[in-house]
């Protein structure tokens, strides 16, 4: 045979390359989801792990609840006067299969930080590399056009947020991670429409934090809304997401600068005069059990002084997704299944920092599953 005749097989062969690549992948992601998505094995964590179950402890805690809170039925609880919520929200314990413990097969541990990644984790990982790379340079472009025209073009910057809302879109429903929101009509309550212009009220996102994957979750339970997260400095090492924070417009604080304490509530109270939400995690950092910790004051103080609504998010099973030592989820969210209630808007006209706090707190603590409900005589604030 000729090699003029042999060149249209080559030509054939590497066509159907890319198509081979792309089953060999789809492959792999159906064994992935197949394999950690199952029922959760009867392997634990090895050694003392943050979020493993505590069986005698929860107990415990049952047996005070039924003889000092009274009633911890939803109905029960919703008839309580507010002061009497702090106490009758707290844990009670479930036969859901979900509190029980994980094995989350082969990990590798990242060097002194200690981080792990299992097999599901690797893929995710992979994935949202692959996924960035339109993500990243259109990042770049944005915050291109933002040194050379300031703020005469798109000046809240929604255009970064709407580029990585879609990212995060796809990269949550592509690897089975995303939530199940319940409670979205409670937004359109917040954010009701005043004035001639037609302009919506701007709102403060408050949730609870227990979990990385908190922010891609309450991303997703906003929508398409413009906002700004009050992220901590240390996020800016991450590379992908220092990006994305930077060309966002996204608060950032340095827990341990009184200066950039104050910068940051001049930022977020300006945001909302903008017409921009904000997002923020009054606990100030993860929960290492799972269950809903005090609340710090400075957030709060954002939504008062610009006299805008507050409205409460409850993340459930994030920690479950992604444990506090691993460095991307161990399994995908559905099989939890992970998921954000949006509660009822709060007013902040006419009350204290005090009020405010402690009706937040319990409206996340009542949509909360049993086991990261506050423990009795946990307050709502830190002192």
């Amino acid at each position: 045979m000729s090699r003029r005749q042999q060149e249209p097989v080559r030509l054939r062969s590497s066509r159907t390359t890319p198509y081979c690549v792309t089953i060999v992948l789809a492959a792999l992601w159906l064994v992935v989801v197949a394999c950690v998505g199952s029922t959760p094995s009867v392997c634990a964590f090895s050694g003392a792990h943050p979020n493993r179950a505590r069986p005698s402890n929860i107990h415990g805690v049952t047996s005070r609840i039924s003889s000092s809170n009274g009633p911890t039925t939803p109905a029960a609880r919703r008839s309580q006067p507010l002061h009497t919520m702090t106490a009758a929200a707290s844990a009670v314990p479930t036969s859901d299969p979900v509190d029980q413990p994980f094995n989350p097969g082969p990990s590798f541990v990242f060097g002194s930080s200690g981080l792990k990644l299992n097999l599901f984790g690797f893929f995710y990982g992979m994935w949202g590399i692959l996924n960035a790379i339109w993500w990243w340079p259109s990042l770049v472009l944005c915050q291109l056009m933002y040194k050379m025209v300031g703020r005469k073009i798109d000046p809240n910057r929604r255009v970064p947020i709407t580029i990585t809302n879609f990212w995060g879109w796809v990269h949550l429903f592509f690897t089975a991670t995303h939530p199940i929101v319940k409670g979205r009509s409670n937004i359109a309550l917040a954010t009701t429409i005043t004035g001639k212009k037609k302009k919506k009220t701007p709102v403060m996102f408050v949730a609870n934090h227990t979990s990385w994957m908190d922010i891609p979750f309450v991303a997703l339970a906003i929508g398409w809304r413009n906002y700004k997260i009050i992220a901590k400095q240390e996020l800016l090492k991450v590379p992908l997401l220092s990006r994305s924070l930077r060309a966002g417009g996204h608060v950032i604080l340095d827990r341990t600068n009184r200066r950039s304490q104050l910068n940051t509530y001049k930022q977020g109270v300006q945001w909302l005069k903008d017409g921009s939400n904000l997002v923020t995690f009054p606990e100030g950092t993860r929960s290492r059990t799972g269950v809903l910790g005090p609340f710090k004051k400075g957030a709060f103080k954002m939504a008062q002084a610009v006299n805008v609504p507050i409205v409460p998010l409850s993340i459930a099973h994030a920690h479950k997704i992604q444990p506090l030592d691993y460095i991307f989820p161990v399994r995908p969210g559905r099989s939890v299944p992970g998921s954000v209630t949006i509660g009822a808007p709060i007013s902040t006209e006419g009350k204290t920092d005090d009020e405010v706090m402690e009706e937040v707190w319990n409206a996340i603590a009542a949509n909360l599953p049993e086991s990261q409900k506050p423990t009795p005589g946990t307050p709502f604030s830190v002192k």
